[in-house]
C-alpha cells in the first residue's frame, strides 16, 4: 500500500505539471508543445494505470498498423480542370492520411520506453518522407482550398519535430525544419491578407488553417528567426476574429455540429501548445472559447472498440459517419481537464476505440486516398486520471441552439448509455433509443453543409423536468404545418417515450438500424423499443430503400468500402396529421 501511495504521489505531481494553466513561459528545449522530456517518465507509467491502459493498448494497435504502411513518395500536384472537385479531395485526403499517420507514430515513439521503442525508425521514416513531398507546396501558390489541406501536415511535421527531436540527427531536423519553412513563408504572405482567417473567411476553415501554422511557430521559436512573426500573426487572427466569431453564440458552428467538434480539435491543438510553451492563456482570456453544450446535447450513445466501419447517427445524432463519438471523445478528454467536468469524462468513456487511429469510408474514386484522423497522442496525453467519471446531476437535458444557420434542438430522458434522446435539425428528426438510431426523418438529410436548408418559422424547446418539449412551425417548403415533439422522462410508474405530432398532408418518411419486426402500425426491437403509428398509418417498408452511400455534392462518388443499407418506412397521414409514439421497456 504504501508503495502504491508513492506510485499515485508520483503521477499526481507529474499531471499537476501536465495540466497546471498557470506554466512558467519557456521556448527553450523539445519536446515542449504537449509534453515535456521531465514528463515523458510519469506519462510512459501511466500504461499501467487503468485510466491509460486501454488507450495505449488501442494507441499501439494502431501505430503497428502505420508503421506498416508505405510512406507517399509521389507529391499531388493542383490540377485546374477540376469540375467533381477529385483532385481537390486526392490532395485533402492524403494531406489528413500523412498527417494521421505521422503524429500517430511521433506520439507512440515518444511515450514509449526507449530501451523497447519499436516506433522510432518508421516514425522518423515517415516524418522524412512526409516532408521531402509536401515541401512542393513551398512553390503552389497558396489559397483557402489548398491551406485547409497542406497546413495540416505542416502541424504534423511540427509535433512530428517537436516530439522526436533529441533522437533525430541535425540533417535529418534540418530537413524537416526546411521544409516546414519553406512552405510556411509562403502561407505566411497570404495570412498577411486581413481577410484571410478574418471577416468573410469561412469560420471553420479560418480555425483549421490558423491553429497548425500556430502550431508550427511554436514549434520552430528560436529554431527559425521567422517563427516569432508567425506566431504574432496567428495569436492576432484568433484573438481579434476566430475566438470571437468562429462559433455560434449558443456554442456550436453555424455550419454544422460536426464542425463545432473539428473548431474545438484545431483551438484545443493552438490553445493548448500556446499556453505550455509561451505561457499566454487564451482560454483564461476568452472563458467561451470551448463550449462543451453541443456534445452533452448530441452524443446519444456508446461505440464498441471493435467497430471497423461507422455509421451516421450511430452514436452521435445529425453525425456523418466519421463523424461520430470517436472524432469527438478527444475534444470530451481535453474538457474535462480543462473545466474538472467529470460528465465530459464520462462521455469520454463511451467510446471504446479512444486513441486509435481512425480508418474512414471517405476514399477518393480512382487515387483511393483515404481519409485519416489520429487524435490517439494527445488523448493519452489530455487524460487526467484525477477527474472523476461520473453523470453530473445537475448536467442539462434539453438544449436549443437558435441561430437560424443551426436551428437546432434536443431532449434527453438521461446520460444512461442506451436511454433515448431526440433531435432536431430545421424541421428534421432523429431519434436514438437503444443504442441505435430508431427513426432518422428523411428530412433529416436534407441539410447539406454545401447546400443548407432554410430554418424553420419558429422553435421554441421548454423542459418542466419530466416532459420536455420541442414546438416549431414548418418547414412549409416541406409541407408541415406544426410539429411538437415531446419527451417524457421514466418515473416509477411512467416509461420513457417520445411522442411526435407532425401536421402534414404529405407522406414521412424514416429509416431506421436494427432488427426491428413490423406488426401492424408497429416496429419492435428485441430490447423491447418499439415506434406505434398511431396517427395515419404504416404504407410500406423497402427493405434496403435508403442507401447510406459516400458522394460529393458535385457528383463525385467515394470508393465507400461498406455501404450500409437501411429499411425505408413511409407513413401516410390521416386528417392531415401524423403521429408516432417511440418507447423503450425499463
Amino acid at each position: 500500500m504504501i508503495a502504491l501511495a508513492r506510485l499515485l504521489a508520483v503521477i499526481g505531481v507529474g499531471l499537476a505539471a501536465m495540466t497546471s494553466t498557470a506554466a512558467e513561459p519557456s521556448v527553450a528545449g523539445h519536446p515542449r508543445l504537449y509534453v515535456t522530456a521531465d514528463q515523458l517518465p510519469t506519462l510512459r507509467r501511466l500504461k499501467t494505470q487503468p485510466s491509460h491502459a486501454a488507450i495505449w493498448a488501442n494507441l499501439v494497435e494502431s501505430a503497428d498498423w502505420c508503421a506498416a504502411q508505405t510512406p507517399r513518395r509521389e507529391w499531388i500536384p493542383t490540377r485546374d480542370d477540376d469540375p467533381r472537385y477529385e483532385n481537390l479531395y486526392d490532395r485533402f485526403y492524403a494531406a489528413m492520411h500523412d498527417m494521421a499517420i505521422v503524429e500517430h507514430l511521433a506520439f507512440a515513439s515518444a511515450l514509449s520506453n526507449p530501451a523497447d521503442d519499436t516506433y522510432f525508425a518508421p516514425a522518423r521514416g515517415w516524418a522524412l518522407a512526409t516532408a521531402r513531398v509536401w515541401r512542393n507546396e513551398a512553390s503552389n501558390k497558396p489559397d483557402a482550398s489548398k491551406a485547409y489541406a497542406v497546413l495540416r501536415v505542416m502541424k504534423a511535421l511540427a509535433v512530428s519535430y517537436d516530439l522526436l527531436y533529441d533522437r533525430l540527427e541535425e540533417d535529418e531536423r534540418g530537413e524537416i525544419r526546411d521544409a516546414l519553412t519553406d512552405v510556411c513563408r509562403a502561407y505566411f504572405v497570404f495570412f498577411q491578407d486581413e481577410t484571410t482567417a478574418g471577416a468573410g473567411y469561412n469560420k471553420h476553415h479560418g480555425s483549421v488553417d490558423a491553429a497548425p501554422f500556430g502550431v508550427v511557430a511554436l514549434a520552430l521559436l528560436s529554431d527559425v528567426q521567422e517563427a516569432q512573426a508567425w506566431l504574432d500573426l496567428m495569436v492576432e487572427k484568433h484573438t481579434e476574429y476566430l475566438l470571437p466569431h468562429a462559433l455560434t453564440p449558443s456554442g456550436t458552428s453555424e455550419q454544422s455540429s460536426n464542425f463545432w467538434a473539428s473548431t474545438l480539435q484545431y483551438r484545443i491543438f493552438f490553445l493548448d501548445a500556446l499556453r505550455r510553451v509561451t505561457g499566454r492563456d487564451l482560454v483564461a482570456e476568452f472563458p467561451d472559447a470551448l463550449p462543451g453544450r453541443m456534445a452533452l446535447a448530441a452524443i446519444a450513445g456508446p461505440q464498441p472498440s471493435e467497430l471497423r466501419y461507422n455509421e451516421a447517427h450511430r452514436s452521435v445524432l445529425f453525425g456523418p459517419s466519421y463523424g461520430q463519438i470517436d472524432y469527438w471523445s478527444p475534444v470530451l478528454v481535453y474538457l474535462a481537464r480543462e473545466q474538472r467536468r467529470p460528465i465530459f469524462q464520462y462521455l469520454a468513456g463511451w467510446d471504446g476505440a479512444l486513441g486509435r487511429l481512425q480508418r474512414t469510408r471517405y476514399i477518393t474514386p480512382t487515387a483511393h486516398e483515404e481519409l485519416l484522423f489520429s487524435f490517439g497522442g494527445y488523448v493519452y496525453v489530455w487524460l487526467d486520471p484525477t477527474v472523476p467519471s461520473d453523470i453530473e446531476p445537475t448536467a442539462p437535458l434539453s438544449f436549443e441552439f437558435p441561430e437560424p444557420e443551426v436551428n437546432e434542438a434536443y431532449l434527453r430522458a438521461s446520460y444512461e448509455p442506451e436511454d433515448m434522446v431526440v433531435g432536431f435539425k430545421k424541421g428534421g428528426l432523429v431519434v436514438h433509443a437503444g443504442g441505435r438510431p430508431v427513426l432518422v426523418d428523411q428530412l433529416a438529410s436534407r441539410d447539406d453543409v454545401n447546400d443548407p436548408a432554410e430554418a424553420v418559422a419558429e422553435m421554441l424547446v421548454a423542459d418542466d423536468g419530466c416532459t420536455a418539449l420541442i414546438r416549431c412551425v414548418g418547414p412549409e417548403s416541406a409541407g408541415i404545418g406544426e410539429q411538437r415533439i415531446r419527451l417524457r422522462r421514466a418515473e416509477p410508474d411512467v416509461v420513457a417515450g417520445v411522442l411526435i405530432d407532425r401536421e402534414t398532408d404529405g407522406a414521412m418518411s424514416f429509416w431506421y438500424a436494427g432488427p426491428a419486426t413490423h406488426v401492424s402500425n408497429a416496429l419492435c426491437w428485441p430490447d423491447g423499443t418499439e415506434l406505434v403509428v398511431s396517427c395515419g398509418s404504416i404504407a410500406g417498408i423497402e427493405k434496403d430503400g435508403f442507401i447510406d452511400k459516400k458522394s460529393h455534392y458535385a457528383g463525385m462518388e467515394y470508393a465507400d468500402p461498406h455501404a450500409f443499407t437501411y429499411p425505408l418506412v413511409t407513413v401516410v397521414p390521416q386528417d392531415g396529421r401524423v403521429t408516432i409514439e417511440v418507447t423503450r421497456a425499463r
